[in-house]
């Protein structure tokens, strides 16, 4: 459907009625602009610039051509327009608003394929909005439900029985969520139940915040993290848009004239856009994993351009300009110990990017006998980002010493696009003997072994290099020295992967240190080739490694079955220079109702064998319903008379008899589309639609209504008098003026959702004007489908003032 006020392109173009074949033709002036809608009330996709904005009923009134949709002031004033724009449309919210008259360029259009409204606005007349941002409203916090998941584990070895279980409930009211994780163990030394965190949670969106009371544990962004009982306010980055979370610069330019912006990064284009004359501030850039500097083209409207570079490394603590992150938290420290003292203490901690360059960030520690301070900032340069931070902690211990003592962290991080180098994190902390953490000062309270064995320094670093064009060297390690303590411990693992061919090989060193103490190093080669050349094919896979225990060398197979790969499988043997040989099989199901594995294996003298189950169990208004394991937040598929139908494609949830479905794991604070395949479904049932979008927020349980109908379809050949197929596209209606579509190819006529048997009217206005009458038959044909003949007959046309007062053109509410 063409804009209201634009210009059709086809304007001119005629249809040749010598293409149709078979049947009188008719008039076809009423398709010469497409297919015309009816006035009336259409659920669509409203579609933005290209992005869904929200699904809403759209309005269609009486126009030239059929009906055009009608834009409300209310929808208009939710398009991001300047003031210019909206100060003129008034205060009546349900006017229909010509868009394309009041904002030049504008355009609207209905895309009656995808049942998608088409808007788009240029930038210049729209307020300036990150991509990707849902707004508040548009969030939804979901229905009242209850849900909880759970994995259990058995597994029998040597007559011996273990069995373990962890299990994550939850209830939601409104905008509350309510959680409780729990942990349960049965082995031969007893039982035991461990309470992971039970709390109550709810958005602070205002602040783009959370807010948690209960058991938990702080975010460990700038001060270790630590269980506490109480209550904290933290920042949710989730909230954010994509294009504000995280650190990327603000690119900033002067362009002489209208020119496109274009951001590389890496040799890719990452961001373009348009813009007008004078100063530019791109403020929206994604984030991307490990930085890279950027490289900025301005392309002016005559062909000229100036480029330019701003340097981009970011280190975890970075911001953005203007962004800002904070945390408060109070209440009891949760024993790290058995029979530890429960310590009552406060946290707070705030970042802000100040700059390109630069971001400031600080935080504080108390408790009765304990004060902590931390100030820092992270710097971004053109050889790299650095952070840096020093934390001061005073403590008076239980025998009334006071101590106090500080500890410096420094860490790196570089990208270089041109050879593929990444250090990823390269971190140093040095602490003084008398540094203390928080956990450090609740267990030197409740233990007579004071404060020692501290940490004194900890290293750490992950650096990758790319070789050629399908290979990858990497080194990852640490290192860490105590106080009053002779122990080192240091690992390291330095891995070196490619291809050959199909096949995947690599070769690894790992330093790593015993139960007992002893450092050890394992050298290992290990290959994998596809044995097909199918998605699906298995792989064969081998292993040899070597370390002071002898040498080990393993062989196995592994791969999937079924058409949705459900059904995962590992077989493999295993032999040791101790002589050790061992033998194991594995499979996983992963379905609609849950995963499900077992596993058997043979080595020496014994053998072990061990089963689990996870999934979730989850009520709610419509009933009980099973499911995978849906995590915190999921998506509660109601789809009634579509039973069978299935949710997404790749994966095996399918509606359940009760009508509903779960569909774990989406994402909060973005829109989520929701597909419903109708494949497999029985011919009666029809889904009136087939993808709906949600935006839910954290650890909501959103419903997702699809509309499904159980009508049968009956296919009428329909012939003239004389026996010739009915013209094609002629309309065709009932006795009440009730439209049924149009003849449809060879005269057939597709009739859904009518009366079992009654009298259609085809080309009610036209020359062609005939009646028919038809019955559907008892039951359908082998293949599922209802057919049934009539013949039309003629009727006398209309009088040509009816006809004329037919014809006339609606008025538009435009």
């Amino acid at each position: 459907m063409v804009a209201p006020g634009r210009a059709d392109p086809l304007d001119g173009l005629q249809f040749s009625e010598g293409f149709l074949i078979g049947g009188e033709a008719i008039d076809l002036q009423r398709y010469a602009q497409g297919n015309p809608m009816a006035p009336g009330v259409y659920p669509l996709d409203l579609v933005v610039n290209g992005a869904f904005r929200e699904s809403r009923d759209i309005t269609f009134v009486p126009g030239e051509q059929g009906a055009v949709p009608c834009l409300p002031v209310a929808l208009v004033r939710e398009l991001g327009l300047k003031d210019a724009y909206l100060t003129p449309l008034g205060d009546d919210a349900s006017a229909c608003v010509d868009l394309v008259a009041i904002v030049p360029g504008a355009t609207v259009s209905f895309d009656s394929g995808a049942l998608q409204l088409l808007v788009t606005v240029p930038q210049a007349a729209q307020v300036s909005t990150a991509r990707g941002y849902v707004a508040p409203a548009q969030r939804d916090y979901g229905v009242t439900a209850g849900f909880f998941d759970y994995n259990v584990n058995h597994n029998r070895s040597q007559g011996q029985d273990n069995t373990s279980a962890s299990v994550n409930a939850g209830i939601n009211l409104g905008a509350w969520r309510l959680r409780h994780r729990a942990s349960f163990s049965q082995g031969r030394h007893g039982s035991r139940h461990d309470v992971i965190s039970s709390h109550l949670q709810r958005d602070l969106p205002w602040l783009n915040s959370q807010l948690l009371i209960g058991q938990s544990n702080t975010g460990g962004e700038l001060f270790e993290s630590v269980a506490f009982s109480g209550a904290r306010v933290a920042t949710d980055e989730r909230m954010l848009p994509d294009s504000l979370r995280g650190f990327a610069p603000v690119v900033q330019g002067i362009a002489e004239g209208n020119a496109v912006v274009t951001i590389r990064q890496n040799g890719h284009v990452i961001h373009e856009v348009t813009v007008a004359p004078g100063p530019f501030s791109i403020e929206d850039l994604y984030p991307t994993n490990f930085g890279g500097d950027l490289d900025v083209t301005v392309t002016e409207a005559d062909g000229r351009t100036q480029r330019f570079k701003v340097s981009f490394s970011a280190v975890p603590q970075a911001l953005r300009p203007g962004a800002s992150r904070f945390s408060a938290t109070a209440g009891e420290l949760r024993a790290s110990r058995r029979g530890g003292e429960d310590l009552r203490f406060a946290e707070g901690t705030y970042a802000r990017g100040i700059s390109n360059r630069f971001t400031a960030l600080g935080g504080v520690q108390a408790s009765e006998g304990f004060q902590s301070a931390l100030v820092g900032g992270a710097v971004n340069t053109p050889i790299g980002a650095f952070g840096a931070d020093i934390t001061h902690s005073r403590a008076r211990l239980g025998n009334g010493e006071q101590v106090t003592g500080t500890s410096v962290r420094l860490n790196f991080q570089r990208y270089v696009a041109a050879t593929g180098t990444n250090f990823g994190l390269a971190a140093h902390r040095y602490s003084t003997r008398g540094y203390l953490t928080l956990t450090d000062f609740a267990d030197a309270r409740s233990d007579d072994w004071g404060y020692g064995r501290r940490a004194r320094q900890r290293y750490q670093v992950n650096f990758s290099q790319r070789v050629g064009e399908r290979s990858t060297l990497s080194l990852s390690g640490g290192h860490v020295s105590y106080w009053d303590s002779a122990d080192r411990q240091n690992d390291f693992q330095l891995r070196f992967q490619s291809t050959w061919g199909r096949a995947n090989y690599g070769i690894s060193a790992m330093r790593y240190q015993l139960g007992n103490g002893r450092q050890d190093t394992r050298y290992a080669f290990n290959v994998s080739v596809p044995l097909g050349r199918s998605p699906s094919a298995p792989r064969l896979s081998s292993q040899v490694g070597q370390s002071a225990a002898g040498y080990q060398a393993q062989l196995g197979i592994n791969g999937t079955l079924g058409e949705d790969r459900a059904l995962s499988y590992t077989l493999s043997a295993s032999d040791a220079s101790n002589g050790q040989r061992s033998t194991s099989a594995y499979t996983t199901y992963q379905g609609g109702r849950g995963t499900f594995s077992a596993g058997y294996t043979h080595s020496g003298g014994y053998s072990a064998v061990s089963a689990s189950a996870a999934g979730s169990v989850v009520l709610h208004g419509g009933g009980v319903n099973l499911g995978a394991p849906v995590g915190d937040g999921f998506a509660l598929i109601q789809a009634e008379g579509a039973h069978g139908a299935k949710v997404g494609y790749g994966s095996d949830t399918r509606v359940a008899r009760n009508g509903y479905a779960l569909l774990p794991h989406v994402s909060p604070y973005r829109w989520n589309q929701i597909d419903l395949d109708p494949s497999g479904l029985p011919l009666d049932v029809e889904l009136l639609q087939t993808s709906q979008r949600v935006a839910p927020t954290a650890g909501s349980i959103v419903r997702v209504a699809f509309n499904a109908k159980r009508e049968r379809t009956l296919f009428i050949d329909a012939t003239d008098a004389l026996g010739q197929p009915l013209p094609f596209a002629a309309r065709v209606e009932d006795e009440a003026g009730r439209a049924f579509g149009a003849v449809g190819q060879g005269g057939v006529i597709q009739l859904r959702g009518a009366p079992a048997q009654g009298a259609l009217i085809v080309d009610p206005d036209g020359a062609q004007r005939c009646r028919l009458e038809y019955t559907t038959p008892d039951a359908p044909d082998a293949y599922g489908l209802s057919w049934s003949q009539a013949v039309c007959t003629p009727l006398p046309a209309p009088s040509p003032g009816l006809q004329a007062a037919l014809e006339a053109p609606g008025e538009s509410s435009f």
